[in-house]
């Protein structure tokens, strides 16, 4: 069994609900499997930028972070 690191995190409110609501579905048992799930779509879309940028589908990270309003 792979050993387990607790990270504490801050969300958005917004995302604190998205994370209830998807919990409250029963599509996930805990916040944890949540954010898990999460980070694993957001690792393989890290992947892929070098092959769809060659065909321009995708915008970079940096500049789809600069887009998003600061708190």
């Amino acid at each position: 069994m792979p050993a387990h690191h607790s990270l504490h995190v801050a969300l958005t409110a917004e995302l604190c609900r998205l994370v209830e609501r998807l919990v409250a579905s029963g599509r996930y048992q805990s916040s944890s499997e949540v954010v898990r799930a999460g980070l694993r779509l957001l690792e393989r879309a890290e992947a892929l930028p070098s092959e769809a940028s060659l065909h321009g589908s995708v915008p970079s990270t940096s500049s789809a972070a600069n887009d998003q309003p600061q708190e």
